[in-house]
């Protein structure tokens, strides 16, 4: 009886700390819950509550948009389940999460920022025009959790389970200890192990259930349908991981079943249940009984009626099992024919000491055992995260490597651009955003100090040091004669208010302010939440004012700040939400994610004339950086040629310069810098050198990495 007590004690400490560490760490882990509830996106009841709540607050902000609510709820549950939307929904979530749990239960508004974004674009495409009355600064407000009781109770219990975290892991691991040594200390140890295994089929059937349990607890908390279909959805998310422990009680409980039933030939668990089934078909004479067993099937029945496809489901998984347990006892018994019933010290349950057969089996059932555990890890390991991240910088091959295993297309002078008006001598022919569709995942950009004026804006060239050489080298003496005039003919230019603009060596040759320039690439990351960017700064400025305007952006929510030492992998990248790498080129202090570039990198040269002029020669950050930028443009300062990137930057020309330099510097390139980026081959070129396929596609999510 103690033994049976004990097993039976073990089974329930499993069944309670698996509850116990799912809850714990799906609630009170800030990336777990986050990750959770992004995952329930995906479901269609979900997806239908939250577009309902985006377009209220659209037609509240733009009540002329009443006339439109079904197309603006139709793009907008396509939207919720989209990619872009889970990034943007997991952020918001963590905040919440730690907005929460900081404030001791405190009322949290639980709003997700960049909705305006995401409806536009989707909406783009089909309707312009509507899209445009879209605004892009627009947080849809989707649960507010109001300060009460249970918001401090649930803060305290994070605290309490925090301290004794072990406690749980400690339940878990005596539960197995006291199945165990019930095992070990009932007089028939071959029952013993097929109650276990039975118990843990059992274990695992209650914890599959938690799962469609959702339902009834939706039932009671709304009269809603939207939103109880959206809580029952957002509940099976949550407990989905619980499948993990289902899948491992379920097993390991059928094989040890399995085993102990091969040596056990007068326990037939099949006759035990046609025997059940037909105790159960008959209703019980006495008049108590018979009431009860009148009650339990109509709740049955009701159940079936209300849940069909749970009870299927639940049927199946149960049929499932049995048929394994029958594969299993018959390969047992298989295999343990050729060995000897008996050893020859002692009979069954004399002491510790066992038959060969048993021996045998439950060996055997170790192995399957150990084997079933390695698998769900290799699942898990695969599949464990519920965000699911189908390509990085759009290729799956590339999600596991890291930075200094990829190479990226590279925009030399990326902010010099003919979309810019009053630019001169652009090196591109589009602006950030439409580098960035056309391919192009690193930025070479230049910030300067300069002064607003009415039609210029006028470098300060005091408050940056600038000496006639270093100009003369930015722009070449041309372009610096031509910015000389135009500064002597600048007049109203208010010197009291220095603001940082992207320049090209003179401000006065072309400009515009960073802050409004890098919200265009938060917006692109927005609505492609699988890229990564490199971003290189050739900083005149201080590294506290390039650190404000990522701020004021809102480009800081998407830079990496975790370690650098070994380089982060894409996939750990995209997980943390840090999709931008920063480096500048002084590589002053004071700012931790602002990287000094030649610490990192070594590089080519960057001054060819001609084709043939290209060399692979050591320059700024000599040999002993991990990274490499190949520098690959024909220099006509002060206005780069179209014309020459039409001949550098053919696919041949571009990997015989990789291939050369890789065989001679001894690392991949981690970008090819390149003018006219959208001329030529540079994203073909780069996936070649990613070793992927050569037919890349230029747009979106799935150009040139």
């Amino acid at each position: 009886m103690g033994a049976r007590l004990l097993g039976f004690a073990g089974l329930v400490l499993l069944f309670l700390s698996t509850i116990l560490m799912d809850i714990s760490h799906g609630l009170f882990s800030a990336d777990d819950f986050a990750n959770r509830a992004a995952t329930s996106l995906g479901d269609e009841r979900v997806s239908a509550y939250v577009a309902e709540k985006i377009t209220d607050v659209l037609i509240a902000q733009r009540p002329d948009l009443t006339a439109v609510r079904p197309l603006i709820v139709g793009t907008a549950d396509g939207l919720v389940g989209s990619a872009p939307f889970r990034a943007v929904a997991r952020t918001a979530l963590k905040s919440a999460h730690r907005a929460f749990f900081s404030k001791t239960g405190e009322e949290v508004l639980l709003s997700v920022p960049d909705v305006g974004v995401l409806v536009q674009s989707a909406l783009g495409g089909m309707n312009p025009e509507l899209a445009a009355k879209i605004p892009k600064q627009l947080e849809t407000v989707v649960a507010e959790l109001p300060n009460s009781r249970l918001g401090a109770t649930v803060v305290t219990a994070r605290r309490i389970l925090a301290r004794v975290a072990w406690l749980q892991r400690g339940l878990f691991l005596l539960g197995g200890a006291l199945l165990i040594a019930g095992i070990l200390l009932h007089p028939d140890r071959r029952q013993a192990l097929m109650r276990a295994g039975v118990g843990l089929v059992v274990v695992a059937l209650l914890l599959a259930l938690v799962i469609p349990a959702g339902r009834l607890v939706a039932f009671l908390v709304t009269q809603d349908p939207v939103a109880r279909g959206a809580l029952f959805g957002a509940w099976r998310a949550y407990f989905l991981p619980l499948l993990g422990f289902v899948y491992s009680f379920a097993g390991t409980g059928v094989i040890l079943a399995s085993a102990a039933n091969s040596l056990h030939e007068k326990s037939d668990p099949f006759e035990g249940l046609r025997r059940l089934a037909r105790i159960a078909a008959e209703p019980p004479a006495r008049r108590g009984p018979r009431l009860l067993w009148i009650l339990g099937f109509a709740a049955a029945g009701a159940v079936v009626l209300a849940w069909p496809s749970s009870v299927v489901a639940v049927a199946a998984v149960i049929g499932g099992l049995l048929l394994i347990f029958a594969a299993l006892r018959e390969l047992f018994r298989m295999l343990l024919e050729n060995v000897p019933e008996r050893s020859g010290s002692g009979a069954v349950g004399a002491g510790l000491r066992w038959p060969l057969r048993a021996v045998a089996g439950f060996v055997l059932a170790a192995g399957l055992i150990a084997l079933l555990l390695v698998w769900r890890r290799q699942v898990d390991a695969v599949s464990g995260v519920p965000v699911e991240i189908t390509a990085c910088n759009g290729a799956a091959e590339l999600c596991d490597r890291r930075i200094d295993q990829v190479s990226f297309p590279a925009a030399h002078n990326a902010m010099s651009n003919a979309e810019i008006p009053g630019w001169m001598f652009p090196h591109h022919s589009v602006a950030f955003p439409g580098q960035l569709q056309n391919g192009v995942r690193a930025l070479l950009i230049d910030i300067h100090y300069g002064f607003p004026g009415a039609t210029r804006i006028k470098t300060d060239l005091e408050g940056e040091g600038a000496t006639r050489e270093k100009l003369v080298g930015a722009v070449g003496e041309e372009g610096f004669e031509a910015a000389q005039r135009i500064r002597d003919r600048l007049v109203g230019v208010d010197e009291g208010r220095r603001g940082l603009y992207f320049c090209h060596g003179f401000c006065e040759l072309g400009a515009y302010e960073v802050v409004p320039a890098l919200r265009g690439i938060r917006d692109w990351l927005v609505l492609n939440p699988e890229e990564v960017l490199l971003l290189v700064i050739e900083d005149y400025v201080t590294p506290e004012e390039i650190a404000k305007a990522f701020e004021d952006s809102g480009l800081m929510e998407f830079v990496y700040t975790g370690p650098m030492t070994p380089w982060p992998t894409l996939r750990s990248m995209i997980l943390a939400g840090g999709r931008v790498l920063v480096f500048t080129e002084s590589g002053k202090p004071g700012v931790d994610w602002l990287h000094p570039a030649f610490e990192s990198f070594q590089e080519t040269p960057y001054t060819f004339h001609t084709p043939e002029e290209f060399s692979c020669k050591p320059n700024r950050g000599g040999t002993s950086g991990t990274l490499f930028q190949v520098n690959h443009w024909i220099e006509t300062t002060p206005a780069p040629r179209p014309t020459n990137a039409a001949i550098v930057n053919t696919y041949d020309v571009l990997m015989k310069r990789a291939r050369n330099c890789e065989r001679e510097r001894g690392l991949k390139p981690t970008y090819i810098g390149v003018d006219f980026a959208d001329i030529g081959d540079i994203v073909k070129a780069t996936r070649t050198m990613n070793g992927l396929d050569t037919a890349g596609t230029r747009g979106g999510g799935e150009a040139g990495k």
